[in-house]
């Protein structure tokens, strides 16, 4: 703990001028400093006859305290980000614009804050409990420098993102955009800023005026419901391999579609009506097994077909592809 310079030398000019360490104590108590405080100021001196007082050493715990609250600062803003992530998701799915395509692809991509949840809410969860447990211990550690610069920068960006929030509300509806979905997402990022808000405050809870509520509590809650509502709608891991199986067929389907739209042991002009894509393939090495599945059709002299069959349509980036039902298809010109 690191000792106020000021409670330091009180203590120093009390020793000095006969007053014992009992009556010290009391006097910084009625003060309103700490046990703990007044503890490790008077730990600080010993008072001997002749000599005064004399400073012991004390080991600063500064470098300490700083990488712990860091670690917790950088923490939190993981599940705040990614958790925020995952709930605009949502609402982009239960409230759609109108004329929205919205394609599975995108969805996918939440896994990487899904994988962030998974990983950072237990960690946060142990150093949220740790620094409760040790500010129930030592008051003054709400007090703490490094605590508070750190709180006061979350507090600063928590009040920013409120006012940038608010004023992008405003303007919306001066320009005549706002929807039931950008509502909903303001409304959300205003709830989140203020658990932050919260979350930074001395008591790290919510002001409910009643019961407190730990700010720290809300955030995992709402992280683990965004988190299990986006498992429930984009999958676990044997979604992802399924997923991974259709693009490896994708990518063999059109490697082999450009392959034979240029392959020279044919007749372009004059394609036959039964082919092995294999036989055009000018690299096999890299291709996948499932290369051997794909299907040839001749669709007209100069024009074909390589069609395969894949798992979960829903998920793939067809922008090339033809979809028929579980069948991808690529129609291709030789001429």
């Amino acid at each position: 703990m690191q000792i106020p310079p000021e409670l330091s030398h009180f203590i120093r000019d009390a020793l000095q001028s006969g007053r014992s360490k009992d009556d010290i104590a009391k006097t910084l108590r009625n003060a309103d400093w700490t046990d703990t405080e007044i503890d490790a100021a008077l730990a600080g001196w010993l008072h001997q006859e002749g000599a005064g007082a004399v400073p012991r050493p004390i080991r600063s715990t500064a470098a300490r305290d700083a990488l712990f609250y860091s670690l917790l600062f950088v923490v939190f803003g993981m599940v705040v980000g990614s958790t925020l992530t995952l709930l605009f998701a949502q609402i982009n799915i239960w409230l759609p614009e109108p004329d929205e395509s919205q394609t599975y692809g995108r969805l996918s991509g939440l896994r990487w804050s899904m994988a962030a949840l998974i990983v950072f809410v237990p960690v946060f969860y142990v150093l949220d409990r740790k620094d409760r447990q040790a500010t129930d211990a030592d008051p003054a550690r709400r007090h703490g420098t490094v605590r508070r610069w750190l709180s006061a920068l979350a507090m600063l960006v928590a009040t920013i993102t409120l006012l940038g929030d608010a004023l992008y509300l405003i303007y919306s509806w001066l320009d005549g955009q706002i929807t039931l979905r950008f509502l909903v997402k303001s409304a959300t990022v205003a709830c989140v800023a203020l658990v932050v808000l919260a979350y930074f405050r001395e008591t790290r809870s919510l002001p409910t005026g009643g019961i407190p509520v730990p700010a720290g509590w809300v955030l995992i809650g709402l992280a683990t419901l965004s988190l299990g509502l986006t498992f429930w709608l984009v999958g676990g891991p044997a979604q992802g391999q399924m997923e991974q199986r259709d693009r490896w067929r994708l990518s063999d389907l059109r490697t082999l579609a450009n392959d034979l739209s240029q392959c020279p042991d044919i007749d372009r002009a004059s394609l036959p009506e039964m082919l092995d894509p294999m036989t055009c393939a000018r690299n096999p090495a890299w291709l996948t097994g499932f290369a051997s599945d794909i299907r040839y059709a001749r669709t007209s002299a100069s024009a074909f077909s390589l069609c395969i069959e894949i798992e979960y349509p829903e998920a793939m980036d067809v922008y090339d592809v033809r979809l028929d039902g579980n069948t991808a298809c690529i129609d291709r010109r030789t001429d």
